[in-house]
């Protein structure tokens, strides 16, 4: 009930009525505890804002790069309607709103390409957009909102061989530094996947796509941060990395009505004013100049307990970090976070708390020493079941065209 009181007092400030007038309906005064999200920054959607309360899936039956696509050399599709309709059903029954999904990881199973070592992209396989459409039409039938996750940072490993990871997993840098490259994925890859049609809709305008992740954890391949995970053997530029965020941004938000994204691994690079933080690298102004509708709609960042630091000179906890301390100008989900936290209940309610638009939980599935959702179920429904008002996710309009957030 505090957090509401603390909303509605916020809310009365943005829409200039007195405070006088508000408390006359507040069951709790305001304090100076940190104040929940409101209207400015939870995440805005169909008229309304929200907290995007969900789990990461991110892939069924061990099938990294495979739901959608087809690893051809085992011919490995794993994309099950069954499993997705029961998972859809048992997180809707949570009070769960939102999924995040990864589509093409490594680009393992898709996209295709034209040579086994990078190469241009020439399409999609026949499993991939019947899979997609398939996971969204479940979506919408069970009020569930999926956030696609385009690729992860996996994609500039190594190249690999057909006996290891598949011959078009890793070796994918010529998207960022071959402007050619990149035009192909777009033309051949991204905008066909957003024309293609499910349920009256296209994936691009459906509202239960929620929005596009363009990349995970990009900041363990850009050469400039101090942070290139072992297996880059030739990361980018923190230049080419941008440049290939807002380029993909721009063609989302010119072709969809759909938000925009990315995963980024920690508050260190989100933020100019958490502690230890090295600045904001998905900032308006520093996507902006390579695609003036590239910038994104919400922030997201991954945390995990080796970030919380000292809690002195640093820490990239958003428990040690409020979303003021932070100095973050844009609704900001926690993307990524371990599913089996000791008292998940608690946890939700502390980033709710300190400001934060959402959160997923990693994930569905036990894929690592994370947990998965046996180990966070109770904890999200008990969250829900609190917070129904700004969690249960209804869509009370849909807009025609995408609005950039700073004019919703």
């Amino acid at each position: 009930m505090q957090n509401r009181a603390l909303i509605y007092t916020c809310l009365s400030l943005v829409i200039g009525l007195t405070a006088a007038v508000w408390m006359g309906h507040l069951a709790q005064p305001a304090t100076a505890e940190p104040a929940a999200p409101t209207a400015a920054n939870l995440v805005p959607k169909y008229c309304d804002t929200w907290f995007l309360s969900g789990v990461n899936v991110p892939w069924q039956n061990t099938g990294y790069g495979a739901d959608f696509g087809t690893v051809e050399e085992w011919g490995q599709h794993l994309y099950s309607a069954e499993q997705t309709e029961a998972m859809f059903a048992e997180l809707q029954a949570a009070g769960v709103n939102t999924v995040r999904w990864w589509v093409f990881t490594d680009g393992r199973g898709a996209p295709e390409f034209s040579a086994n070592n990078g190469g241009t992209v020439t399409g999609l396989d026949a499993n991939f957009l019947p899979s997609m459409a398939s996971a969204v039409q479940l979506a919408d039938q069970y009020n569930i909102y999926i956030v696609f996750s385009l690729w992860d940072f996996a994609m500039l490993f190594n190249d690999s061989t057909a006996f290891d990871r598949g011959e078009h997993a890793g070796g994918h840098r010529n998207l960022f530094v071959n402007s050619s490259a990149r035009q192909s994925f777009i033309d051949n890859a991204l905008l066909p996947m957003l024309a293609h049609p499910v349920g009256g809709y296209t994936i691009g305008t459906h509202p239960h796509i929620f929005a596009w992740e363009i990349m995970n954890e990009p900041e363990w391949t850009v050469s400039e941060l101090d942070a290139v995970d072992s297996r880059v053997p030739q990361p980018v530029s923190l230049a080419q990395m941008q440049r290939f965020v807002a380029e993909l941004s721009s063609v989302i938000h010119q072709n969809s009505t759909q938000m925009v994204t990315v995963g980024s691994a920690a508050l260190k690079w989100n933020s100019d004013t958490a502690l230890g933080a090295t600045g904001n690298i998905w900032a308006d102004d520093q996507l902006a100049p390579y695609a003036a509708d590239g910038t994104l709609d919400f922030y997201q960042v991954h945390y995990y307990h080796w970030m919380d630091g000292d809690g002195v000179n640093w820490s990239f906890s958003p428990l040690v970090n409020s979303f003021a301390d932070a100095s973050l100008d844009k609704p900001t989900v926690i993307g990524e976070f371990s599913a089996n936290e000791d008292n998940m209940n608690q946890f939700l309610t502390g980033l709710l708390d300190n400001g934060y638009a959402g959160a997923w939980s990693w994930g569905y599935e036990q894929v690592d020493a994370h947990g998965g959702w046996a180990d966070s179920k109770a904890g999200y429904t008990t969250f829900n079941q609190n917070n129904r008002s700004i969690t249960n996710i209804a869509n009370v309009c849909t807009p025609a065209a995408y609005i950039p957030t700073v004019v919703r």
